[in-house]
């Protein structure tokens, strides 16, 4: 193959919506100065049979997704081993079908050697999953799905591969226990980012989690797992890695590894494409004198995001200050109105960070508004007498008024709401840079 020459690379599949596609693969060929372009294909499975064939015949490479990475095969002259393993395509060269879906979580270095594992789906992605846990070393493997027929056949499938140690659990199974679990669904997956895959099965994680969602980079399941201090990743970089790694059979005579340090960058800069692409919205939740403006204008400097301080919306939406609203107008009419702000600040189209009241997720049906408008909860944590110490007798915080002993009630009242709704739990008495940094961190956000 020229080393010049224009090259003409895309995404088939139905639909596609706002693929990451286009930008991963775009961006590694400006890094690689690979001239040429990467478009989406959207096909209809009514045009499948008339279209494809003049597209495996126009472009020099080819990914494939839902829904068909099985239905491509029989267009092609063959699959290659790892295609023909998974029993999917996911990248054509030559006519000839490959998968990188296993070379993207290979490179994720999951803990799978010696461990029990838990694979939440019996789909394809759960296939890739499993194969490579057993590629690992994995000790055991159950498969935990929705539907008990798929996930029969999935273990059967890997059973003719030559591993015995795995089963599949019905939803009535009880306690599931394991060393690591990964999630092959798409339950958190935008735009129903509050979403949680074994939300009805109680489910203990010994060691780690991995979810093959990245978008958003962080999914409930995932910083539920890392506030308990339990190694976990997203699938962010699993997506990077089989991208490139399809340049690479697309392009075999260019050397990646040259380019290692910019495709480095080039992840961080894809986490900060995700977030803008899906804007979800990060709302801070904790006592008063948790830090929450204060962290959440650091956190939105950061990454360059708008930033709302609900109790100055308030403020400017009632034009008066919150004592004025108290006194005049009684707590039961601040809560409603602080109710109507918050959900109009939701609604705004971009991403966004937003300190909350420290009584604004206390109210009720909050639940559904955090999910109807995409939004992750983060809960600064801070002991009583610290928050006592920020805002001391703060004559812009009604809630203090009625004393020291009322304060610390109203403080252990609201803590279990605030520890109901955390999505993320970060201890916020050390210093802000840190706070932040742990928050962008738990995101994948850095880098």
């Amino acid at each position: 193959m020229q080393r010049n020459r224009y090259r003409r690379f895309g995404l088939l599949g139905y639909p596609l919506g706002h693929s990451l596609s286009p930008w991963i693969h775009q961006r590694i060929m400006e890094i690689a100065g690979i001239p040429g372009e990467y478009k989406l294909y959207p096909l209809k499975p009514e045009e499948l049979a008339s279209d494809l064939p003049k597209l495996l015949a126009s472009l020099d490479g080819l990914n494939c997704t839902i829904p068909y990475k099985e239905s491509i095969i029989p267009y092609l002259q063959g699959c290659a081993p790892c295609a023909a393993a998974y029993g999917a395509v996911n990248t054509v060269h030559g006519r000839v079908g490959y998968n990188t879906d296993g070379i993207g979580f290979a490179a994720c270095e999951v803990p799978l050697k010696g461990r029990s594992v838990c694979i939440l789906g019996a789909g394809g992605v759960a296939r890739v999953f499993a194969l490579e846990a057993v590629r690992a070393g994995a000790r055991e493997i159950s498969i935990l799905a929705r539907t008990p027929q798929r996930a029969e056949a999935l273990v059967q499938d890997v059973k003719a591969h030559g591993y015995s140690n795995i089963l599949a659990l019905g939803l009535e199974a009880g306690p599931v226990n394991c060393d690591v679990c990964l999630n092959g669904t798409p339950v958190g997956m935008w735009p129903k980012v509050r979403g949680l895959p074994a939300e009805n099965q109680e489910l203990k994680v010994g060691e780690g989690v991995f979810d093959g969602i990245y978008n958003p980079t962080a999914t409930r399941f995932l910083l539920q797992a890392k506030g308990q201090g339990i190694w976990a990743k997203g699938g962010l970089q699993m997506l990077f890695e089989q991208a490139l790694a399809a340049q690479k059979i697309w392009n075999p005579e260019v050397d990646f590894q040259a380019w290692s340090s910019e495709l480095a960058a080039l992840k961080g800069g894809l986490a900060r494409e995700v977030l803008r692409q899906s804007p979800i919205k990060l709302v801070l939740s904790g006592f008063m004198g948790s830090g929450k403006s204060t962290v959440g204008s650091a956190l939105a400097k950061a990454l360059a995001l708008p930033f709302v301080d609900l109790d100055e919306s308030i403020v400017e939406v009632a034009d008066q200050t919150i004592p004025e609203i108290f006194q005049t107008q009684g707590e039961a009419s601040f809560r409603k109105l602080e109710r109507e702000v918050f959900l109009a600040e939701l609604k705004r189209p971009e991403a966004l960070v937003l300190a909350a009241g420290g009584g604004t997720l206390v109210q009720e049906g909050m639940e559904d508004i955090l999910g109807e408008n995409r939004a992750l909860v983060i809960y600064l944590d801070v002991s009583l007498p610290t928050a006592i110490k920020r805002v001391g007798h703060d004559q812009g915080r009604p809630m203090l008024g009625s004393g020291l002993a009322e304060t610390e009630a109203l403080y252990v009242s609201r803590r279990p709401s605030y520890e109901s709704y955390a999505d993320l739990k970060v201890p916020a008495e050390g210093d802000l840079a840190q706070i932040v940094h742990q928050i962008m961190s738990a995101f994948e956000w850095h880098g």
